[in-house]
């Protein structure tokens, strides 16, 4: 069943064996934390432009697609956060035959950290925003045995950070290196139960961020009961070994969920969650993360939408005594003035619970409005 924002997308225009669907969104925003302080906040309003443009394969069996944006931020006051962004994302599919599929793709672009983010490693509060450019490619081979499908696959991550206020980011610069599959088992009409293991290879310049190798495996069931509900449940384990003199393996149970629900043509509702290891600036080993997000996209009348969000992430350093609890909770409402034209206002509430020394909490507020037309 198509998604209450699937509905909301433009007509697009006809390109040979393609579809193009252009949009460009401007708007003006209000940020009461800039620089995401905790005491003695500066605020700024400022305005975006944010143009994109998808590009959809109509072939059959086949599936080229590509898409590209570029976002600009405009702050007032505080010009130094001014910034631009931009990204792109290309994912093919090609059926060998009905029972073997072959997948791959790519991902990048230049972004920004967010404010008072703690893997921000500067001398006090940044001036500037904290660029990187980050690509990622990833291809993968699936062939179903009747009941039996068997995947296998890799993926190679490259990260580069740009200094911040004179203070040398190249340490965190790096790439990481995946390979792994997935057997499932189709038990019953719409439930598979399945396996999946992954093996990383973690690679860096030097410094605080040091090399490691680890693994994930997960068991759990694929669903999907009837068009309304379908998804994906999984438990397990995650290990990751540092290589540095002395150093502890950090190990964790995991977990990964995503949902996506649509209790009546009116609402769709999409749920993910997952327990990983990430690396950190502040500890050569690492960090468990716990994260989730809730977002629900309810259909009020034909023409408007409303979306609310909530979502949080807990980071616990290890042999460390520092956490860090943020929260993201938020809202969109979205009108269509016609087939082309919409617009909308956000919000968006963030929350840091930091535990450490020398660390203290802050929040921030995110208000705008904008106008977005579709081609």
């Amino acid at each position: 069943m198509p998604t209450v924002r699937d509905r909301f997308e433009g007509l697009g225009l006809r390109a040979g064996q393609f579809w193009v669907l252009p949009d460009v969104e401007t708007g003006y925003f209000y940020d009461s934390n800039v620089f995401g302080e905790s005491a003695g906040e500066n605020a700024d309003s400022g305005i975006y432009v944010s143009p994109s443009v998808t590009l959809r394969s109509d072939f059959g069996r086949h599936q080229l697609n590509l898409k590209a944006g570029l976002d600009h931020y405009e702050y007032l006051d505080f010009s130094s956060q001014s910034r631009t962004d931009f990204d792109g994302e290309l994912d093919a599919l090609y059926e060998v035959t009905s029972d073997t599929v072959l997948r791959g793709g790519l991902k990048g672009g230049k972004f920004n950290q967010e404010p008072g983010d703690l893997e921000y490693p500067t001398v006090g509060v940044p001036t500037s925003p904290g660029e990187y450019y980050k690509f990622d490619s990833w291809a993968s081979i699936k062939h179903t045995f009747n009941r039996l499908s068997v995947s296998v696959g890799g993926a190679f991550d490259f990260f580069d950070y740009d200094d911040v206020d004179g203070v040398d980011q190249d340490f965190r610069d790096g790439n990481v290196t995946t390979a792994g599959g997935r057997v499932s088992y189709l038990a019953s009409p719409g439930y598979r139960i399945f396996g999946d293991f992954r093996y990383n290879w973690r690679d860096y310049n030097g410094g605080t961020i040091v090399d490691s190798e680890g693994w994930r495996a997960l068991a759990g069931v694929e669903f999907e009961v009837t068009r309304l509900i379908s998804g994906e449940l999984g438990i397990g384990y995650n290990e990751q070994t540092y290589d540095f003199a002395g150093s502890p393996t950090t190990s964790a149970f995991s977990y990964h969920g995503a949902l996506t629900w649509n209790p009546t043509p009116l609402m769709t509702v999409k749920l993910n969650a997952d327990r990983t290891i990430e690396d950190s600036t502040f500890n050569q080993a690492g960090r468990v993360q716990d994260s989730a997000k809730l977002v629900v996209d309810y259909e009020v009348l034909r023409e408007l939408v409303f979306s609310p969000s909530v979502g949080f992430a807990y980071n616990n350093y290890e042999n460390s005594s520092l956490d860090d609890f943020r929260i993201e909770a938020g809202a969109e409402l979205e009108y269509r003035v016609n087939r082309f034209m919409s617009v909308g206002s956000r919000y968006k509430y963030s929350y840091s619970d930091v535990t450490g020394p020398g660390l203290t909490d802050w929040d921030r507020h995110l208000v705008g409005v904008y106008a977005k037309a579709r081609f």
